[in-house]
C-alpha cells in the first residue's frame, strides 16, 4: 500500500516511509512500541467512549487493545482510563 501512495515521490522518500513503516511494524525500537502503544491507546479510549454511550458490544475490542500494549506508560495510562468515565477527564482539576 505503501509503495502505491508514494509512487510519484522521489525514491529517497519512498525509502524514508517504507522504513518508518517497517520499523513501526516490527516494533524493533523504544520509539516503534510507543508509537504501536499510541495507537492501541487510541482504539482503547474510542472504544470506551462507545461502550459509555451504550454499545456493549466494544467490550472485546477493549480488551485486546489493553492486551495489546507494551510499554508500562501505556498500561498505566489504560488502567486510568478503564477506571474512569471517558467524560470525567472534564470534570477533574489538573
Amino acid at each position: 500500500m505503501i509503495a502505491d501512495q508514494t509512487a510519484g515521490a522521489h525514491p529517497a522518500v519512498q525509502r524514508l516511509f517504507a522504513d518508518a513503516i517497517a520499523e513501526f511494524e516490527d516494533g524493533t525500537t523504544p520509539e516503534a512500541r510507543c508509537a504501536r502503544d499510541a495507537d492501541k491507546l487510541d482504539c482503547l479510549l474510542r472504544a470506551l467512549e462507545y461502550r459509555a454511550g451504550g454499545v456493549p458490544a466494544v467490550q472485546g475490542k477493549i480488551d485486546r487493545c489493553r492486551t495489546a500494549l507494551t510499554t508500562a506508560a501505556a498500561r498505566q495510562i489504560a488502567d486510568a482510563a478503564l477506571r474512569l468515565s471517558p467524560t470525567d477527564w472534564q470534570y477533574t482539576e489538573a
